[in-house]
């Protein structure tokens, strides 16, 4: 082919001449060139996010709709088949021994219905089961936005002095003296008013805005009142103030146990109480296993509280201090005592008014009224209201 030689090389030499001229493309708007205008990406993002919102919407339109119209039908397939039922049960009815003995026509004719009634019983039972795994596979297909994740269940909007500190943080900074000034009245409350209670509505009473109440105060507060309830015999009042003690006892440790407040551990807690006869009975052993060692330690320290007061009480008028003992007319009993003639002090030992009477009366009446009025003013001796002290025994 010695003829393409001479073109091929004018064309090499005429490209090689002229330059490629790229100028034609200077002036084309690419898309990209967009992009640095300040609210190109926020108008991107938020197309990006309508047209995802409504494509998520559209297939959500969409499965509701089927799951409505599979509702629809497995309504009316439960309708047919309760229809079918009757209509079937009638038949049967109609079948009496002496027909099914005959072989008659009209005995053939009930048999095939029955059978025939059978049969889409059965198939009707089938469709609707196919149903029901269709409505149970589109209700696991629903997809949740990040609109649809969670709802407002309920707000409030406080103003001037209703904006509060929360009450659980002011508990939490009080002493339990300040604490039970604030809140006795609240654990009083409840402390009488939940024996007939059950666990579900003393969850209620607490989160009804007394959750606060949930923390070392209010147990101590309430161990002790009960305590000091069944020191007085007060058995009945002590368990019911004891099984809320127990109660608030139990969500501490139920919260640390959590790693959680008390607060958000409560409603959990009684819940589980309240729905769970098993767990609630192991709870209601282990109170009742609390309560008798509080009475345990109800009967100790009366114990304790009786040797101590026999311990300080004075055996006698000369172990009580001399200000502690003087009487009403400011004489020291004792001195008045010693001074007292022997048959005097033995009728005192003895508790015998008549002998003191006996020997009062024998004495002068001088020396007798000086001896009864030393007797009133020293406390030994009281008179009757508006008598002559002198003239008591006389």
């Amino acid at each position: 082919f010695p003829a393409l030689g001479p073109r091929r090389s004018r064309a090499r030499a005429s490209m090689s001449t002229k330059p490629f001229d790229y100028s034609k493309w200077d002036a084309i708007e690419l898309s990209d060139d967009e992009d640095s205008h300040p609210g190109a990406q926020f108008i991107e993002a938020q197309t990006l996010r309508r047209i995802k919102r409504e494509a998520h919407e559209h297939k959500e339109r969409e499965r509701v709709a089927r799951v409505d119209a599979l509702k629809t039908k497995k309504k009316a397939l439960k309708r047919e088949i309760k229809s079918e039922e009757e209509t079937l049960v009638r038949t049967v009815e109609t079948l009496t021994p002496e027909a099914d003995g005959n072989g008659d026509g009209d005995g053939d004719a009930a048999r095939r219905a029955a059978e025939t009634a059978r049969a889409t019983i059965e198939a009707k039972r089938t469709e609707l089961a196919d149903v029901e795994r269709q409505i149970e596979a589109l209700e696991h297909q629903k997809k949740f936005n990040a609109e649809e994740m969670c709802y407002v269940a309920s707000e409030k909007t406080l103003v001037g002095a209703a904006c509060k500190p929360e009450e659980v943080a002011r508990a939490q900074t009080m002493s339990y003296e300040e604490y039970v000034k604030t809140y006795g009245e609240d654990l009083d409350e409840i402390a009488s008013g939940n024996a007939s209670m059950s666990y579900g509505e003393l969850g209620e009473w607490f989160a009804n805005g007394k959750l606060h109440l949930f923390c070392e105060h209010s147990t101590g507060y309430l161990l002790l009142k009960s305590l000091y309830l069944e020191m007085e015999k007060k058995t009945r009042e002590a368990r019911t103030c004891a099984r809320v003690a127990f109660a608030c006892k139990s969500i501490g440790e139920f919260a640390e146990a959590g790693k959680k407040s008390e607060r958000d551990a409560a409603e959990p807690f009684f819940r589980r109480l309240d729905t769970n006869p098993d767990v609630a009975r192991e709870y209601e052993k282990s109170f009742d296993e609390y309560f008798q060692k509080l009475r345990e330690r109800a009967e100790v320290k009366l114990r304790e509280e009786a040797a101590s007061a026999s311990a300080a009480e004075p055996t006698s008028l000369e172990e009580v201090p001399l200000e502690d003992r003087l009487g009403p007319g400011g004489l020291d009993p004792v001195a008045v005592y010693d001074a007292l003639p022997r048959e005097m002090r033995e009728a005192f030992d003895s508790g015998s008014v008549d002998a003191l009477k006996k020997f009062v009366n024998s004495l002068p009446m001088d020396e007798a009224r000086a001896h009864m009025r030393a007797m009133v003013d020293s406390g030994l001796w009281v008179p009757t209201p508006g008598e002559d002290p002198g003239e008591a025994l006389r």
